[in-house]
């Protein structure tokens, strides 16, 4: 099983963590991250990764493609050609294509998601659409080899739902115990419909200024192919 995460300069870190931790009990698992080149990559949580192999030395046809979001440093990358490329070509070949948080726009702007259902995160979710996309709210979204995580917290229940969908439910059921996996949210505000109007105002405010979805239209137009709707 040949896991291959995409990572970028900024990238959130948890995002990667979760699943990598999930992904890490498969049987025979091995394990590449990649980036322009070999090297550190910095995340935002402060941490640095270690990018194991650049986009020409790494792994062509990975049984899972996993990418990662962030708010300013993701929509740099939907702004790069050469990492759409890549996420484009490595997706064609992947036995999996997946992502947590907005990666999912990553996936989207790629032309990887035409048709599929697909999470993202709650700010930028709906904006799927413009790529052809389904968007779905629910915490972890599975069409055929096409899975997607909510917000970056959704990375674990991602993670063991993907263990499921490869070991069997019972190996889910097992993993999720042996992670203890029970979640009890300090405040249960981590979802719009779920938070005060003074939060979600709060919230919104300030991720228009880090996610300017209003850009993802002219991601769009520049990646569409000539003659497309």
């Amino acid at each position: 099983m040949k896991v291959l995460s995409f990572v970028f300069p900024g990238f959130t870190f948890i995002d990667l963590a979760a699943p990598m931790q999930a992904f890490g009990m498969l049987p025979d698992v091995q394990c590449q991250t990649v980036w322009h080149e070999k090297g550190p990559v910095p995340s935002d949580a402060g941490v640095t990764v270690l990018a194991s192999h650049g986009l020409e030395d790494c792994w062509q046809d990975p049984d899972i493609l996993f990418v990662p979001g962030n708010t300013k440093a993701l929509f740099a990358q939907l702004e790069d050609d050469r990492t759409l490329d890549f996420v484009a070509d490595r997706g064609a070949r992947a036995g999996w294509v997946t992502s947590v948080c907005n990666g999912s726009l990553l996936l989207g702007a790629a032309g990887l998601l035409q048709g599929y259902r697909a999470a993202s995160y709650w700010y930028a979710r709906e904006s799927l659409a413009l790529f052809g996309a389904i968007p779905t709210d629910a915490r972890v979204v599975i069409d055929r080899n096409r899975a997607t995580g909510g917000g970056m917290t959704a990375g674990v229940d991602f993670g063991i739902a993907m263990i499921g969908q490869i070991m069997g439910e019972e190996a889910g059921r097992l993993f999720e115990l042996l992670f203890e996996y029970a979640p009890e949210p300090p405040f249960g505000t981590g979802r719009p419909e779920l938070a005060p109007a003074e939060t979600l105002a709060a919230a919104r405010g300030q991720l228009a200024e880090l996610m300017p979805l209003e850009r993802l239209q002219a991601v769009r137009d520049r990646r569409q192919p000539a003659g497309a709707d």
